[in-house]
């Protein structure tokens, strides 16, 4: 058998572990090439960078080394567009690179709001998780020339509590003067949590000097303040879009997206039009579930995804991904106490954090 071109687009959570087994694809006589366009930042422990907690450094896994290690061929790039007709990928820059079998896992990204394009140096969204090491550096270099910093975070769910207790707490560590207030467009902070778990974690943003509003949705980003949908105008040197995630999308697909923009895929992670095509991670649907955008998946997604491109290579039987009803999700609030949720359970304290910091530690340690 001819051996294959198997290209993966992007190198999210759900391609790490295909990267770094890439030998067992190139032992059978198949070429992995990643296309990325730079290092892996891993979300899990991103909150934590922006709070002084963690440095950068440890937050990124160098995608180029990884792939040469394990004995694949990285391009620097950005994929714009796939023709399944014509077995080929588009780069930005125009370079085509044909393929046998591909794999898509390229991200989400926060949806903009108007005006936040127009000021780099002081919106920054959470997506790509990079711009957070960037927002760190950006409230230190403040803090160091004795400025002090107002930031609004914009979101009502896990992310922006979790960045606004973070920065609160980075201005403790650093010694400067850094107001944080939390725009939920919502009537409720943290509404997919039990009531009461909810309800401790915006008292605990609150007893520490975080100032929270309900119904204040942003609606455009000002050179020095942000804009709600009542009109009101609210003071801001810094600004963080935490609204929300959306699918990255190629600029051009020819295989079916559902409404949002995610590449649509059945339960062996491949697309139904053409099953060379596979995905994983916030920028596919799988057929029948509707899973939030959280790296839990993604990373439960990477063996099925591994087995399945060896077996579209090879034409042999494909694996099925089957989402786990429950997870642990915990929410590091930058004080050294973490919220812990499985099901209907929630936990507040220090174990918590502890037990997410060991987690975290132990996945990126894998790849290091």
């Amino acid at each position: 058998m001819a051996g294959k071109h198997i290209v993966l687009v992007g190198a999210g959570h759900a391609h790490l572990d295909v990267i770094a087994g890439a030998e067992a694809f190139t032992r059978r006589g198949h070429r992995l090439t990643v296309i990325a366009p730079g290092d892996f930042w891993y979300s899990g422990l991103a909150t934590g960078v922006a709070g002084g907690i963690y440095p950068p450094a440890l937050d990124r896994i160098d995608i180029a080394a990884l792939t040469a290690k394990a004995g694949g061929t990285y391009h620097r790039g950005v994929v714009t567009g796939l023709s399944s007709e014509r077995s080929r990928l588009t780069l930005e820059d125009g370079t085509e690179v044909p393929f046998d079998v591909v794999s898509l896992d390229i991200g989400s990204e926060a949806p903009p709001i108007p005006g936040e394009a127009a000021h780099p140096d002081r919106c920054f969204a959470v997506k790509p998780v990079r711009r957070i090491a960037e927002l760190r550096a950006t409230v230190e270099a403040r803090a160091a020339a004795g400025r002090p910093t107002r930031i609004a975070v914009a979101g009502g769910g896990a992310t922006a509590a979790e960045m606004a207790a973070n920065l609160e707490a980075l201005g403790r560590r650093i010694g400067g003067r850094v107001d944080v207030t939390l725009l939920a467009g919502g009537e409720r902070v943290l509404a997919q949590l039990p009531g009461r778990a909810g309800a401790a974690a915006v008292d605990a943003l609150r007893r520490r000097g975080v100032l929270v509003r309900t119904g204040a949705r942003v609606a455009s980003v000002d050179p020095d303040a942000v804009r709600l949908a009542n009109g009101e105008s609210i003071g801001t040197d810094l600004f963080v879009n935490a609204t929300g995630l959306r699918p990255r999308r190629l600029a051009v697909c020819d295989l079916p997206l559902d409404p949002n923009g995610a590449l649509v895929l059945d339960r062996h992670l491949r697309s139904r039009r053409d099953p060379r095509v596979h995905g994983g991670g916030d920028c596919v649907a799988i057929e029948g579930h509707e899973l939030p955008r959280i790296g839990v998946y993604a990373i439960r997604q990477a063996p099925v995804l591994a087995r399945n491109l060896l077996a579209a290579a090879e034409g042999g039987e494909p694996a099925t991904f089957e989402p786990q009803a429950r997870y642990l999700w915990i929410m590091n609030l930058g004080d050294g106490t973490g919220l812990a949720m499985r099901g209907g359970l929630w936990w507040h304290g220090r174990a918590a954090f502890r037990l997410k910091d060991w987690i975290d530690r132990r996945f990126l340690a894998k790849y290091a």
